[in-house]
């Protein structure tokens, strides 16, 4: 894994955890996509290849079911005014983070190995990373 790599990825989770304390129910699920999905042009581009708009669509489609599934505990503890809302922000973060490396750690691997030609690899690899964190 090349420096760049790892820059690349520190960086978006960094930005991820940011977003996330957001006090507002959801609304960091929302900011978080944009920042994975920019770490993953970004990968892409690093390595030279191309991102076509189909596959930045599946990219999209697969990561919001992940995202906003994985954040649900804490963004319904943020329902709750006071602990509620700071246990929510702290649960969120840990798992944006987590999300965010395990992904952009996945697709880099992928991307060193030239394991991914099409959507549908891309859209396995970042099956894979999000089950990682599931377990």
């Amino acid at each position: 894994m090349t420096r760049s790599n790892k820059k690349i990825i520190h960086l978006a989770a960094f930005f991820g955890a940011i977003v996330c304390l957001s006090p507002i129910p959801f609304s960091d699920s929302i900011m978080l996509l944009p920042i994975q999905s920019l770490m993953i042009t970004k990968l892409y581009r690093l390595h030279d290849k191309k991102l076509t708009k189909g596959l930045m669509k599946g990219i999209m489609t697969s990561m919001t079911v992940s995202v906003v599934g994985k954040s649900l505990a804490g963004n319904i503890i943020k329902l709750f005014p006071g602990i509620g809302t700071s246990l929510g922000i702290f649960i969120n973060v840990i798992v944006a983070v987590a999300l965010t490396e395990m992904i952009g750690l996945s697709v880099a691997e992928a991307l060193e190995k030239n394991e991914i030609d099409n959507t549908n690899d891309l859209i396995n690899v970042l099956g894979r990373a999000t089950k990682l964190i599931a377990k």
